[in-house]
């Protein structure tokens, strides 16, 4: 059985005193892949496609490795590694065409399934949600490695792991309302309490 309170109390506890690294990593992480790409979004709007068209590309290519990069950074983070650091985000760029291989795969797998149903592109997102952090502990498993074992380690706990997500809801609407400032807090919380529950169930 996954309690939530426990998981998510593990990743207070190993933010305490360690808030600015958190911070500023996942700041970087998320502007790597996500300005980038409102950017292109308020390009396509005023019509400049070849532009829009080449950060697309760039958001694609990046958006691989930073990801595996900053999973990487996570697990170090929940296991109070003194070498965690800003690196770790552009670490799996060794690794660039698996990790790009990776992230095209899962979010092609996802949107299919949501395409098709809305129902079973969650339970497949879910499915392959740890593929990440799976080819951040052994960059030697192949794609479709760290696929199988995420859905397998995910087997029985799918629905924890949603409903873990969904809790944050409360604290996501907060932040909207301080304009977005709480993000900063919100985020490196979050993503570590999803580190904390890989963690958890990796060798259930």
């Amino acid at each position: 059985m996954i309690f939530r309170s426990e998981i998510k109390q593990n990743a207070k506890e190993q933010l305490r005193g360690r808030w600015p690294l958190a911070i500023f990593v996942t700041f970087c992480a998320n502007l790597l892949t996500g300005v980038i790409s409102v950017v292109s979004e308020r390009f396509t709007t005023n019509e400049i496609t070849f532009s829009a068209n080449i950060l697309g590309i760039v958001i694609l290519i990046i958006a691989g490795p930073i990801t595996v990069g900053f999973s990487k950074f996570l697990l170090k983070f929940a296991r109070r590694d003194e070498s965690a650091a800003i690196n770790d985000i552009f670490s799996e760029f060794e690794i660039f065409k698996k990790a790009l291989g990776l992230y095209l795969l899962v979010t092609i797998c996802t949107v299919i399934g949501t395409a098709l149903f809305i129902i079973p592109g969650i339970i497949i997102g879910l499915a392959l949600s740890q593929s990440y952090f799976i080819l951040a502990e052994d960059n030697s498993k192949s794609i479709t490695e760290c696929m199988k074992e995420s859905a397998r380690i995910m087997n029985g706990y799918k629905w924890d792991f949603f409903v873990l997500q969904l809790s944050f809801i409360g604290w996501a609407l907060l932040c909207i309302i301080s304009c977005g400032i709480g993000f900063l807090w919100l985020s490196p919380y979050y993503s570590l309490t999803t580190a904390n529950f890989y963690l958890t169930i990796k060798d259930r």
